[in-house]
This record gives structure tokens, sequence and C-alpha cells, in this order.
């Protein structure tokens, strides 16, 4: 199969962006969901290290100056596909690869990848999560914090949640007393996935419109296994 042209437009109705965060202990106390998470050092080394190890990567052909963090934008053709963000914030990596967003129909890019970070950092807080807009809105969530069983959030429209929020909350440090009194994250109905992933991640994936933190952009290519995917998702 070949590869798609770099010029090949994306349908400007269908989006999406994938992301993954990997801390690594010792934990400080887990963040509230309205609190702003502290400024660390960008560290493009351990950003570019990360970037490699993704299977969706072969090698990185160009990298840009390290930029304040934005949400990751919705790739317009195949040349912005091959741009993977990432941070690395002392104990943190974040990641954003546009490959790795799946449709829950075709590929399991993303949860192929976060399997294999359990694997690599057993130890770690792990959280994967990527959004797709195809004419339906899919959302997939998974979350491993050492302690608690393994969360999974997924579905289209309406996700469904597949393991116990407040377990993982509490294995992550917030207090079951505050679970028990805050109505922040919702109850058995409604989840603020927002607010879940904000706690569980450190506010790694909030990004504020005055953001001091920064984020590298490298421009990779793509293993065989990563040029299936972004066929498959984004130009079936």
């Amino acid at each position: 199969m070949s590869p798609v042209t770099p010029g090949t437009r994306v349908d400007p109705r269908y989006g999406g962006q994938a992301q993954l965060v990997v801390v690594q202990p010792p934990f400080g106390p887990p963040l509230r969901p309205d609190e702003r998470p502290p400024v660390h050092a960008h560290d493009p080394a351990a950003a570019r290290a990360a970037v490699l190890s993704l299977s969706s990567v072969a090698a990185i052909r160009g990298e840009h100056a390290p930029a304040p963090l934005e949400h990751p934008g919705s790739p317009a053709d195949r040349a912005e596909l091959d741009v993977v963000h990432a941070a690395g914030w002392g104990s943190t990596l974040r990641i954003s690869d546009p490959a790795l967003v799946e449709d829950g129909v075709l590929t399991g890019a993303l949860e192929d990848e976060f399997r294999a970070w359990r694997k690599r950092c057993p130890d770690a807080r792990i959280v994967a999560v990527c959004e797709r807009d195809f004419g339906a809105a899919y959302l997939k969530i998974l979350v491993a914090v050492p302690g608690a069983p393994e969360l999974r959030v997924e579905g289209f429209d309406e996700p469904e949640i597949d393991g116990d929020w407040r377990a993982t909350l509490t294995a992550a440090g917030f207090a079951p007393e505050l679970l028990a009194e805050d109505d922040e994250f919702g109850d058995e109905a409604f989840l603020d996935h927002d607010g879940l992933l904000h706690v569980l991640t450190g506010g790694a994936l909030s990004v504020y419109a005055d953001e001091e933190r920064l984020e590298s952009a490298f421009v990779v290519e793509r293993t065989e296994e990563g040029e299936q995917d972004i066929r498959e998702v984004w130009f079936s």
C-alpha cells in the first residue's frame, strides 16, 4: 500500500486529536479540578526520546523550537499528520500524535500505545485520550493508576464508563471524604471528563490563555504501522 501524498487534504468535516500523558513517581498531591498546575522547565531531549519511542514513529526529520503549550489542532492535510507535539516537564511526559487517533471502528492505535507504555512503565500513571468527530462524536479515555483497576471511558455521543472512577481518584491521592462531598466530577449519570483528566494528569492536558509551559514539535517519518493507521482513520 503506497503512502498518502503530503498534499492530500483531510476532509474538513472530520477532525480529531489523541494525547498520551505519562507521570512517573514519586507523585505529589493531586490538583483539584479548578487548581492551576505549576510551571516546570521543558526538557526537549526527554520529549524527543518519548516521540522516538512511539510505535507510529520511525524517525524524526525535523524539530521546531519549543513554544507555549497549545491545544492540539485537527490536521488539515497529510503533511500535518506527521507533526507530533511533546513536552517533558520533570516527571511528566505529554505527547500529542494524530496517528494515534481512533474512530471506534477500524484501528486500535491509541490502545496499543497505552499498553506499550504500561508495560514499559508499570509504576507510572498513564492516561491516553482521543476524540474523533466524523459525523458522530467518539471519545476514548484509558487510565492506569497504580493501586486501582484500569479505567476506560469509551463510546459515541454518550460514552460508557468501564471501571470505578472514584476508586481511581482515591488511588491517585484524592481524599475519599472530598469525593463524598464534592460534585465537581458529576455523578453516576454524568462524569466531568475534563475535570477527571485534569486531576489524574496533574493538569498536563489543560491549556491556559497565558500559558507559560513549553512543548516541542517534531516532524516525523512514519512506520508502516503508523502510515496504515493514518490511512484508515483519516483517508478511508
